[in-house]
C-alpha cells in the first residue's frame, strides 16, 4: 500500500513537472498589431497578448494597470515610454525609430516596412525562447510568403478600381494593390485633417463623384474629412480590425471589401 501511494505521488509530481515545463511563455506587447505579428510568429509556442487595442474610432486603448512581471515587446522607446516602461523593463523592435508622429499609424499596413519588422520581432522573440529560433524562423518565411501573396490577391481584386484615397492608415496597403488610387498631396491632406482649405475637399470629392470613382476613409481619417465624404454616392469606410485578429485575414478583407463594392454597382 505504501508503495502504491509513493508511486502515485512520484507520477504526479513528474505529471506536474511536465506541464509546467510544456507550458508556453507569456509575452505582451504594447501595440495590437506587434501581438498579431509576434503571435504569427510564435505560433503554439508561446501566448502573445498586447496591453492596447483599437477602438472603432481607431485610437488606442490600454487598462488601467498593466502587468511589468511578464516579458514585453515595443516599438521602440518612444512607444514603450507612451505605455509607462522605462528603460532596461522591455524588449525593443528598434532603438530609433525615425518615423514622425503622422505617420505611425501607418507602419503595420506598409508592405514596404512589414518584411523588416517582422525579422526584427525574429530577433526579440529568439532571445526570449532560444530554443524555437529554428522554429521561428520557418515561421518568419512563411509569415514574408503571405504578405506576398495577399499583396498579389489585392491585386488581383481591385487593381483596375479607380479610388480617392482619405484614408488616414491603411493608405500604403491600398496603394500597393493598385495604380488607380489618387492620394492628395500631404500639404493639402495636413490642411484638410484641421478644417482648413475645406472647399478644395468639396471639390475633389465632386471630381472623385463626376468620374465614378471610389471614395476610401478608415477610423483613422480626421472627422473633418469623414464628415464631407458621407455623402458621397460611392465611399467604403475601412473598420479597425477587432480584438485577437488574425493579421492576414484583416489585411485581405480590406481588400474583398473594396471589390464587393466596386463590383456591386
Amino acid at each position: 500500500m505504501i508503495r502504491q501511494i509513493l508511486a502515485a505521488a512520484v507520477l504526479l509530481s513528474f505529471t506536474v513537472a511536465c506541464q509546467a515545463a510544456e507550458a508556453p511563455l507569456k509575452i505582451q506587447t504594447t501595440l495590437p498589431w506587434l501581438e498579431s505579428v509576434a503571435r504569427f510568429i510564435v505560433g503554439a509556442t508561446a501566448e502573445i497578448k498586447s496591453v492596447s487595442w483599437w477602438t472603432e474610432a481607431g485610437s488606442l486603448r490600454s487598462p488601467r494597470r498593466i502587468a511589468r512581471d511578464v516579458p514585453t515587446i515595443a516599438l521602440d522607446p518612444r512607444d514603450a515610454a507612451s505605455f509607462g516602461f522605462k528603460d532596461g523593463g522591455v524588449h525593443l523592435l528598434y532603438e530609433n525609430l525615425p518615423v514622425p508622429d503622422e505617420n505611425r499609424s501607418k507602419i503595420p499596413f506598409d508592405p514596404s516596412i512589414l518584411p523588416f519588422l517582422s525579422q526584427r520581432m525574429l530577433i526579440v522573440l529568439s532571445r526570449l525562447s532560444p530554443d524555437n529560433y529554428s522554429f521561428f524562423q520557418r515561421r518568419l518565411a512563411e509569415f514574408q510568403s503571405r504578405l506576398e501573396s495577399t499583396l498579389e490577391v489585392g491585386r488581383s481584386l481591385i487593381g483596375g478600381v479607380r479610388i480617392l484615397d482619405l484614408t488616414g492608415a491603411t493608405s500604403p496597403w491600398i496603394r500597393a494593390a493598385t495604380g488607380g488610387a489618387v492620394r492628395p498631396p500631404d500639404d493639402l491632406w495636413k490642411a484638410w485633417s484641421v478644417g482648413d482649405r475645406t472647399g478644395e475637399l468639396v471639390t475633389a470629392i465632386e471630381e472623385a463623384n463626376r468620374r465614378a470613382w471610389w471614395i476610401l476613409t478608415d477610423a483613422w481619417t480626421p472627422a473633418t474629412i469623414r464628415s464631407r465624404v458621407q455623402t458621397a454616392a460611392r465611399s467604403i469606410a475601412i473598420s479597425p480590425p477587432p480584438r485577437d485578429y488574425a493579421f492576414f485575414s484583416y489585411l485581405h478583407d480590406i481588400y474583398l471589401e473594396i471589390w464587393a463594392a466596386s463590383t456591386a454597382q
